[in-house]
């Protein structure tokens, strides 16, 4: 019988939501953002967002990863379009991940992660979490 050795190649990271009345392509229009926190390439597991606060206009969250804030403008990578108007007190999952079909995303060493609102998001508080394998 094989022994398992366990790892520690794993890991969570979280980065607050704060609305913009902008939804401007780049760091100024995000409503939140992240560089991989590690020295390498990860394998996103899980995402979801908190919201502790609705945002006053209705606008959609979405979240995605790119070379820059500016390529992940609308980018559904990691959270496709949840109304973020009436959405205080709830976490909302991000991505499906358990049919076999389904690719989970992978983030690049040095790659953003930017959460972007679809309109104005003034008043929208909360964080986005997300669960991830160091590959």
């Amino acid at each position: 019988m094989a022994l398992v050795a366990h790892t520690h190649s794993k890991g969570m990271l979280s980065f607050p939501i704060t609305g913009q009345v902008s939804h401007a392509a780049g760091a100024s229009g995000t409503v939140g953002h992240i560089v991989n926190p590690e020295d390498g390439t990860i394998v996103v597991t899980k995402c979801f967002a908190y919201i502790s606060a609705s945002s006053t206009g209705a606008c959609n969250l979405t979240v995605g990863v790119g070379a820059s804030t500016t390529a992940a403008h609308d980018r559904t990578d990691l959270f496709a379009a949840a109304a973020m108007a009436a959405a205080a007190g709830t976490a909302v999952v991000g991505f499906a991940d358990g049919d076999p079909a389904d690719a989970l995303p992978v983030i690049d060493d040095g790659e953003y992660i930017a959460a972007y609102c679809s309109a104005d998001s003034s008043g929208l508080a909360g964080r986005v979490y997300i669960e991830y394998v160091r590959v």
